[in-house]
């Protein structure tokens, strides 16, 4: 077997692209660094009718919790969906309050409308969204 020669110019190039190969794989487990555990979240929705004069409101109410506490200043959305073919469409937006519940003031459907509330999540807390409640129109 013949020995392979190796000019000092070309170990250079070699250790130099170990080199460059070594950074860019030290640099790589640094950014790929486990992500914190999201904290799990969970969403309740409820309904109560609010009769009064000819107008009908249903105060659509839900709490964002964590953990069994409520998680204060969050961002929810309230999504409504109604007809043969539904799509969920984004109907308002608010904060949760200190104890981690949200109220909505909904004027009562003229037709059968289904709501749920939505939590995007964020960089401490998991995405969550509460079930189904469907309001029906006042006869």
């Amino acid at each position: 077997m013949h020995p392979i020669r190796v000019t000092r110019a070309a170990m250079a190039v070699i250790v130099a692209a170990l080199t460059a190969g070594g950074i860019i794989t030290a640099a790589t487990a640094v950014s790929a660094a486990p992500q914190p555990k999201l904290q799990a979240t969970r969403l309740s929705i409820s309904n109560k009718v609010i009769a009064h004069g000819r107008h009908h409101v249903d105060a659509v109410t839900g709490v964002l919790s964590s953990s069994h506490k409520g998680v204060a200043h969050e961002t929810v959305a309230l999504e409504a969906r109604v007809g043969v073919k539904p799509r969920w469409k984004v109907v308002a937006i608010g904060t949760t309050g200190a104890s981690g519940a949200i109220t909505f003031d909904v004027v009562t459907p003229k037709t059968k409308t289904q709501f749920k509330y939505v939590f995007a999540g964020d960089a401490h807390y998991r995405a969550s969204h509460s079930n189904v409640i469907t309001l029906l129109p006042v006869r």
